[in-house]
């Protein structure tokens, strides 16, 4: 019997055995080296038809040299395609991500996954204005809006 390409995962989903999944730290804010800063940080899966998404934010007010980065695949005879889009720092940390990183577009095109986008751009600050579907569901929670799981 063939497995399902996508199939729900707690947070996220795993699709073609790769997994993407919504996470944010569980510091609460502790003071020390770093504390408070993974705050900042998390990761979001949203799935609409054949597309997910996954959105993922490692910058806080401190790091610096962020920019952001992802691309988009598909899976050729299907309907199925993957988005992924990450606000990154390339400055020195002293924090845990509070998300759960994406694979890396190898780990798609290993698996016969075309790419039909990729990017990497500077972004200046932490690249806010978030996405509205991540907005809309609030940054702490997953909300109605991002279906969880």
């Amino acid at each position: 019997m063939t497995q399902p390409l996508v199939v729900r995962v707690p947070g996220g989903y795993k699709v073609d055995g790769l997994e993407l999944c919504a996470a944010d730290c569980d510091c609460g804010g502790r003071p020390g080296p770093g504390g408070g800063q993974c705050c900042c940080t998390f990761s979001r899966v949203k799935k609409e038809g054949g597309l997910i998404s996954y959105f993922g934010k490692k910058t806080t007010p401190e790091t610096t040299d962020n920019f952001e980065w992802g691309y988009q695949v598909r899976k050729a005879g299907t309907e199925l395609e993957v988005e992924v889009k990450m606000l990154d720092t390339r400055s020195p940390t002293a924090f845990r991500f509070g998300g759960v990183a994406p694979p890396p577009l190898s780990a798609w095109q290993e698996r016969g996954w075309q790419v039909f986008n990729q990017f990497e751009r500077p972004i200046i600050g932490t690249g806010e204005p978030l996405p509205d579907w991540i907005t809309a569901a609030g940054r702490n929670a997953l909300g109605t809006a991002l279906k969880p799981i």
